[in-house]
């Protein structure tokens, strides 16, 4: 490892990007210019962290600095293999976000400046290994988001941004005082109170286990989202403007995911081996229920975002399966979607700057109306599909496999949601590439800046799809330590590998 402090220039740079957004919000060409160069230099640094090698506890870089040392607080960040692929999808889609979002002409200053304060509060998530920071850095992230919505969406804007920020901020709280519960029990315990996550990895917490488990998962489960607490995400989707949705369906959601692996199952593993079969359960039951409402859907935007729901019950099914396999295959299929549903969504923001509308009984025809477009959405839907060679293809088998280890029976019903998927998906794009085109104005095609934007994530699709070991290589030793933290977990589906 280098002493080099790259983490907290990770955190440095967009809060300082911010700051030049706000000072010079005058001048909105400079603000454009000082935000992308910001994200591609972030995303310039994450690559340079690659190509690092981990030491022998996996750690890729680690710093700690005094912060709160009277409530036993440091400003502690660690990257390991999990965090650095989330760590390099958050600041390679941020560049997408920009890129999408550079003609914008409403308050640019400060819609570029939330962009960059967004990506420093998921970078903080990805990195704090102090709960007390992650905390922070988790609410950090929203304000950025609610903002977003409310002033940059459409439709019932307000209301949707309300509804995303009493839905997140009450899994927050939850969160909190399971976090306070957990330094407490420590500290009485020990005599030493700490928010450091390997300290408070080895507290006994006797009968209070569940209930702070449930505190953690309710906070993170919230924000995957999960069958029932996902009715925030369509309303949040659907009238967020374009790098909003890209940002949810990218790296939002993720978090979610990520706090799950990071933190609830490391710290409360015998809470978790007993609750994997509900896991399963949700993880199945939004899978289908999902997929169902994606299909009936006449608005293409809802339709992607139901979808990502369904995409989220296969990533939380490979965590209830809880094996090396299974595990790796829903990291995997989470850099998969972040892609893919991320590409669908700058599309469809698209595609309504063009024809004023979402509706599919209003739209059809652009296979022959916008050939460019027509191919760019048609490999992106089929990558979400999970065609093989496309990137959810990898991900997804991974999945698959690792389920069908421990639970045969939890991996059929899973394959069969795939059967849904391709209703929902190829209902869309027969309707919208091949369907009638309605009477009206030519719609143009797209530009070469949009064209410059979705080209990365077409690679990408394609390297994850084609050669995923590049990004597996990373996961090996960080999920294989994870299992050895949660031993209750692998003990639950039999003390199978």
């Amino acid at each position: 490892m280098t002493s080099f402090p790259a983490l907290t220039l990770l955190l440095l740079l967009p809060l300082a990007g911010t700051g030049l957004c706000l000072l010079f919000r005058r001048k909105p060409d400079l603000c454009r210019a000082v935000t992308l160069a910001t994200t591609l230099v972030m995303l310039a640094l994450c690559v340079w962290a690659f190509c690092q090698q981990p030491d022998a506890a996996g750690w890729y870089l680690r710093e700690d600095y005094p912060w709160i040392e009277r409530l036993g607080a440091r400003f502690t960040l660690a990257m390991d293999g999990l965090s650095l692929l989330m760590v390099v999808l958050t600041t390679f889609l941020q560049v997408i976000a920009v890129l999408i979002s550079w003609h914008q002409k409403k308050y640019p200053a400060f819609f570029y400046a939330l962009l960059l304060l967004m990506e420093a509060g998921i970078l903080g998530v990805f990195l704090a290994s102090d709960l007390l920071l992650f905390y922070l850095f988790w609410e950090v992230m929203l304000i950025p988001m609610f903002f977003l919505i409310g002033i940059w969406g459409h439709g019932r804007r307000v209301y949707a941004a309300v509804k995303f920020f009493l839905f997140t901020l009450a899994g927050s709280l939850l969160m909190l005082l399971a976090i306070i519960g957990l330094y407490l029990l420590h500290g009485r315990q020990t005599g030493d109170y700490s928010f450091a996550l390997e300290a408070l990895r080895n507290t006994d917490c006797g009968a209070w286990e569940p209930w702070l488990y449930a505190g953690f998962m309710l906070g993170f489960l919230v924000k995957v989202p999960v069958v029932p607490l996902h009715t925030w995400l369509p309303d949040a989707h659907t009238v967020a403007p374009a790098a909003g949705s890209l940002d949810l369906a990218g790296l939002l959601l993720k978090t979610g995911v990520f706090g799950i692996l990071r933190f609830a199952f490391p710290l409360f593993p015998a809470s978790a081996a007993a609750s994997l079969p509900l896991l399963a359960f949700l993880a199945l039951v939004g899978l289908f229920y999902a997929a169902w409402c994606a299909y009936i859907q006449g608005d293409v935007k809802r339709l992607i975002a139901y979808s990502s729901v369904s995409h989220l019950g296969m990533i939380m099914l490979g965590l209830a399966a809880a094996n090396v396999l299974a595990l790796e295959g829903a990291i995997l299929l989470m850099l998969c979607h972040g892609l893919t549903t991320g590409a669908l969504f700058a599309l469809v923001s698209m595609l309504r700057r063009r024809t004023g509308t979402r509706e599919l009984a209003k739209l059809g025809g652009m296979w022959k109306e916008a050939p460019i477009f027509s191919c760019f959405f048609l490999f992106f839907a089929l990558a979400s599909l999970g065609l093989p060679g496309l990137a959810n293809f990898s991900g997804e088998i991974l999945v698959f496999a690792g389920t069908f280890q421990v639970r045969p029976l939890w991996g059929a019903l899973a394959v069969v949601g795939v059967v849904f998927a391709a209703a929902y998906i190829l209902r869309m794009v027969q309707e919208l590439l091949w369907g009638e085109r309605p009477p009206g104005h030519p719609w143009p095609d797209l530009t070469t800046l949009e064209v410059v934007a979705l080209a990365p994530l077409v690679f990408f699709t394609l390297w994850l799809g084609l050669y995923p070991e590049t990004f597996l290589a990373h996961l090996h030793l960080p999920v294989k330590i994870l299992l050895e933290q949660a031993a209750p977990l692998v003990a639950a589906h039999g003390g199978l590998p």
